[in-house]
């Protein structure tokens, strides 16, 4: 129990470095990873409007917004660079959101197509 209260579950480094530290305790996982998931979250109502757009733009943007933290992520890979805190907010923030849209919308659509089956 104690391992999913503290999100030991999550496939996340936890550096102190990278991690959110308030009043001496660091926060279960890095900034990055908080930013992905305030992204999911943030997201939900997308779950209403997501009808409104059409299904190719709506599985464009949810790729298209996860590209930059794959750019973040390779390029300090491969040393080309230093990443900042900063970054891994914006980074991850549009990650979380642009996989939420794009599960809401593929979700959405798998329901339609099932409906529409029967």
């Amino acid at each position: 129990m104690k391992d999913f209260l503290t999100l030991q579950f999550m496939p996340c480094h936890r550096r102190r470095e990278r991690s959110l530290v308030v009043f001496g305790k660091q926060f279960p996982f890095c900034y990055r990873c908080m930013f992905l998931l305030i992204g999911l979250f943030s997201a939900v109502p997308m779950a209403f409007f997501s009808p409104i757009l059409s299904f190719i733009p709506s599985l464009l943007a949810g790729v298209a917004l996860n590209i930059p933290m794959l750019l973040d992520g390779f390029t300090k890979k491969k040393q080309l660079r230093v990443s900042s805190n900063p970054l891994r907010i914006i980074t991850g923030f549009l990650a979380g959101f642009g996989l939420a849209q794009f599960t809401v919308r593929v979700a959405n659509t798998g329901a339609e197509l099932i409906l529409h089956c029967f």
